[in-house]
């Protein structure tokens, strides 16, 4: 009876440890993606090639683009990260922000054509991440 025991004690402490396991895992994965899906990111690459390919732009502004979306990017992905400890709406309210100060400035090196492409291909990124993180859009 006893050998029972220990192998039913053995058996749920295995289970539970592997449970364990599995949920930290899944916290760490989710930490990682912060606000931004790897979908996202790797959407936002081959978005802003085509986009600064198909509007035209010399070497520097698109340099300047570049660095301008990288820039926002990481900052904005930053907000779901763990450490920084924000509810959701604090995400959402960070992220609109941030998203305002990348559109000024990315307006400010772009004629008024460019800059319309650009709301109009970037907005497809903006409803996706919007939709995953279930935010109302205001």
């Amino acid at each position: 009876m006893k050998q029972v025991q220990n192998l039913c004690l053995l058996l749920f402490l295995l289970a539970s440890a592997h449970i364990f396991a599995q949920t930290t895992s899944e916290e760490s994965t989710k930490d990682e993606l912060g606000v931004f899906s790897p979908r996202e990111r790797d959407s936002m690459q081959i978005w802003f090639y085509n986009r600064a390919t198909a509007m035209g732009l010399n070497d520097e502004t698109r340099d300047e683009y570049y660095n301008i979306i990288l820039y926002h990017t990481y900052k904005m992905k930053r907000l779901g990260k763990k450490d920084e400890k924000l509810s959701t709406e604090e995400m959402r309210s960070g992220f609109d922000t941030m998203l305002k100060k990348q559109h000024s400035e990315v307006k400010a090196i772009l004629n008024e054509d460019q800059y319309d492409q650009y709301l109009k291909k970037y907005e497809l990124i903006i409803k996706s991440v919007y939709e995953r993180n279930g935010w109302d859009r205001k």
